[in-house]
């Protein structure tokens, strides 16, 4: 019996030893596969992760290039700030780091929710930005609770300033984080995922100019990503500095009158101010200004410019010494973390803040396109300088009836006292003459109807319209009738206040087709500029009509001569309806302008150059909804006008 009990055991025992034995082969088998692909196959793999958890190449961004104004005053620059950056690959769980990171410092969620994309896009090794305007008090929390936030890095940086603000926001434009589109579109950009790029104005079109080049600096990190010494490093180029040409004190001033629209402190005494406050009063909107005082008079208050534009352009070099849009913005919002609530302010704003007009304002001309339709006719031999026509106040075409804007008419015009006294009837005349495409060709040759080539994005071209473009637009043919609105530049006719201020340079000009240009240029340097190709004896015709404007007895601005001093002016008003006026209304009395609603007030005009003798400057003014072109936008142009001479001279 014991015998029996022994040999069972024993057999037992053999069975579990041989199962030990091949556990033990197996396992040891395993372990020297293991070994061999971890030694032999992944041996390059390893060794790469090894050197990554030992070094770090960064990417050193390069120092953006400064922008001047013409007199070397800062316009936009960096200026040091603490910033933010995490790096997924060292992150244990980025998400929770994030949220961890939001408890010690200001990190919305939508934020975090941008660097989760960002690190779906990435690779894991590239830092990305979290914040770039970190506080001292941030960035000591940050420090004390380092040890807890494995990947996280934070330090000294450079952020993107504008010393303006928002007076030269539509030239400058302004830097923001990169976007994932932006580095689909730029490789270059995969590398520095934490750089501002620019995305409107000079900052936009001249990115490459202003970015740099990136240097590298080689790290020694520990596991957590710490570093902990610079091995190697090369340096990162800094982008080039540009001076622009336009004139801060200048700009200063324009954007100063615009604002202010009709009435002025040098020539509304405060005796004056009520006979103002009745005349062009609009309920709870705005101030009366008066001599070196601001009236307010119960709830009665004067209707500056809500919403316009206004630049300056030399004749000769094309230099565009002032550029105002209104309103404006802060291009400082910008750089950083752009609020919620300041983007849907800006955005949903009714007047459009973000919007360029200068360059991407459409507007009819009005009668600044009188110029335009005075010589093609000229050019065309149609007319004379002493051709006349009589004006009665309308003009009768098959059934329709198209009106002059004064009702009893002008009686006997000639092209010059037609230009003085903007008599609409002389150029419904010569236009039927004309012909729409020879006026379409005069208007290109003018610099209509066509970008200008300034150094700003997203600039329109405005409609210079003609037969096929008719026909190609709207699947109909032209009718004289067409011709005779677009003669006084309404109808399809569109243009920018940039593409106006090129036309009048060209008028003055007479001999070189000028375009605008936003970078200064030296004093010798002679700008190749193609022929203007239009006969110098029609330009002088037409620029004795522009003088007259301004010092003709019946001048439509004669009220708003610029000083002797300067050299005064010659100028052109333009009026622009936005709402049509039926006969109804015609016949019970035309509506002021300022009994309507501000959204149906007619768009006020002005075009200019000074001095009359050896012209320099050019200029365009458009008050949105302002009135009238004569007592409205030209007293802005000449006082933007008298402050260009008076700072720039016109040597």
């Amino acid at each position: 019996m014991r015998r029996g009990k022994e040999k069972d055991l024993r057999r037992v025992m053999s069975r579990r030893g041989f199962i030990l034995a091949g556990a033990t082969v197996s396992m040891t088998g395993f372990l020297a596969a293991r070994l061999y692909y971890l030694q032999v196959a992944q041996t390059s793999r390893y060794r790469r992760l090894s050197d990554r958890n030992q070094f770090d190449v960064r990417v050193v961004p390069p120092v953006r290039g400064r922008l001047f104004d013409r007199k070397m005053r800062l316009v936009a620059g960096n200026a040091e700030s603490f910033e933010l950056r995490i790096t997924p690959l060292y992150a244990d769980n980025l998400q929770e780091t994030l949220k961890l990171l939001a408890t010690i410092v200001d990190l919305p969620e939508l934020r975090q929710a941008y660097v989760l994309d960002m690190a779906k896009t990435l690779p894991s090794f590239r830092e990305i930005m979290v914040r770039d305007d970190l506080s001292q008090r941030e960035l000591a929390r940050l420090a004390v609770r380092s040890a807890l936030l494995p990947g996280v890095s934070f330090g000294k940086s450079l952020r993107r300033i504008y010393p303006q603000g928002a007076l030269t926001c539509h030239i400058t434009g302004y830097v923001s984080p990169v976007t994932q589109r932006e580095i689909e579109k730029d490789e270059t950009l995969e590398i520095m995922p934490t750089l501002g790029t620019g995305k409107t104005g000079v900052e936009l079109v001249f990115e490459r100019k202003l970015r740099g080049f990136p240097g590298r600096e080689k790290i020694e990190v520990n596991a957590t990503g710490r570093p902990i010494k610079v091995q190697s490093d090369v340096p990162s180029a800094a982008g080039n500095d540009l001076r622009l040409s336009i004139d801060i004190g200048v700009q200063l001033h324009a954007a100063e009158r615009l604002r202010r629209g009709r009435w002025d402190t040098v020539e509304l005494g405060s005796h004056e101010v009520q006979a103002a406050l009745a005349q062009d009063a609009e309920l709870q909107a705005h101030l009366a200004v008066g001599d070196n005082m601001i009236l307010r008079d119960g709830n009665d208050r004067l209707v500056p410019a809500e919403s316009g534009a206004a630049v300056v352009m030399d004749i000769h070099s094309g230099e565009v010494i002032s550029l105002v849009s209104a309103p404006m913005f802060d291009p400082n919002l910008f750089t950083g973390r752009l609020l919620n609530r300041d983007w849907r302010r800006l955005n949903e704003h009714p007047r459009r803040p973000l919007l360029n007009r200068v360059t991407s304002g459409l507007y009819a001309p009005g009668s600044t396109f009188k110029m335009v339709v005075g010589l093609a006719a000229l050019e065309a031999g149609v007319i004379s300088e002493n051709t006349e026509f009589f004006c009665k106040g309308e003009r009768e075409l098959g059934t329709s009836v198209f009106h002059c804007w004064r009702k009893g008419g002008h009686g006997v015009m000639n092209i010059v006292s037609a230009l003085e006294q903007s008599c609409d009837v002389y150029f419904y005349e010569i236009a039927l003459k004309t012909g729409i495409q020879k006026i379409r060709d005069m208007a290109l040759r003018l610099g209509l109807g066509a970008a200008t080539g300034v150094n700003l994005p997203d600039e329109k071209s405005g409609i210079i319209p003609n037969h096929e473009w008719k026909l190609a637009t709207k699947g109909s043919v032209w009718t004289p009738g067409e011709t005779v609105v677009a003669s006084i530049g309404q109808g399809y006719v569109l243009t920018t206040p940039m593409q106006l201020a090129v036309m009048t340079a060209r008028i003055a000009n007479g001999s070189k087709a000028v375009a605008p240009s936003l970078l200064s240029k030296s004093a010798d340097a002679s700008s190749d500029f193609a022929p203007l190709n239009i006969s110098e004896s029609a330009l002088a015709i037409i620029r004795r009509g522009m003088f007259k404007v301004l010092h003709g007895a019946a001048g439509t601005a004669n009220k708003y001569k610029l000083s002797k001093d300067y050299g005064g002016m010659a100028g052109k008003t333009g009026t622009v309806q936005v709402r049509r006026i039926s006969l109804a209304q015609r016949e019970k009395g035309i509506v002021k302008n300022i009994d309507r609603p501000w959204a149906e007030r007619d768009h006020a005009l002005f075009v200019a150059y000074a001095p009359i003798k050896n012209p320099r400057y050019a200029i365009s003014v458009v008050v949105e909804h302002g009135g009238s072109g004569s007592s409205t936008a030209a007293p802005v142009a000449r006082d933007i006008l008298a402050k260009t001479i008076a700072e720039r001279g016109v040597t």
